[in-house]
């Protein structure tokens, strides 16, 4: 078992910095990972709710309903729910990403893990588990990327420790091509890259 593992889990205060963060940011500073949401959510018609894996403080509830789309918002802390509730009031459920299945999905639906599949360290089963899910649309956020084989550190972060994970970049492309999709990498910075995951047209 990991250490950190639950480090995020049971830390309010990460959760408390990382909302003050996010309103912030609302206000005319997005991040390029939130720019690169609402590209995907708006050019992609098909789209009719967000399904947040990992979704910590819930500002993405804000942005999907801003863009006239259903959204549910999955977290494994339960004061992360709570306080996502509070302050978006949108539909929040506790639950780890791997108690996920395909009856959770529905057509129309993208899957969204932004910071969940860079914090784990077993980020690459979390990302085929996402995968197995058979959403038609996978957006997985801030993936960094390495030529070297899968390895995690540790590092500190809301001053609790966590894990960030480095994908082998022939074996991400792999595991993604061996479930029917296709992938678009989009270069955040320092290696690290939003994924853009879709069903190949053969598979739909």
């Amino acid at each position: 078992m990991h250490k950190h593992i639950d480090s995020w889990k049971n830390s309010t205060e990460a959760f408390n910095s990382q909302l003050q963060r996010n309103i912030s940011e609302l206000h005319g500073n997005f991040p390029p990972h939130w720019d690169n949401f609402l590209c995907v959510i708006q050019e992609n018609d098909d789209i009719t709710r967000v399904v947040d894996v990992g979704c910590g403080a819930g500002a993405y509830c804000f942005l999907s309903g801003e863009n006239g789309l259903d959204y549910i918002g999955y977290d494994y802390s339960d004061y992360a729910v709570s306080l996502a509730r509070q302050t978006w009031k949108g539909n929040f459920v506790k639950s780890n990403y791997s108690d996920l299945t395909s009856e959770h999905i529905k057509a129309g639906d993208i899957v969204v893990a932004n910071a969940l599949c860079d914090v784990l360290p077993n980020a690459n089963e979390c990302l085929e588990h996402l995968l197995k899910l058979g959403s038609e649309n996978l957006l997985i956020q801030r993936v960094r990327v390495t030529q070297k084989d899968n390895y995690f550190l540790e590092y500190k972060a809301y001053d609790l420790m966590t894990y960030e994970f480095y994908h082998n970049e022939k074996q991400l492309s792999d595991t993604i091509e061996k479930y029917g999709y296709k992938l678009e990498k989009i270069y955040l910075y320092d290696n690290i890259y939003d994924l853009v995951i879709g069903k190949k047209n053969d598979e739909k």
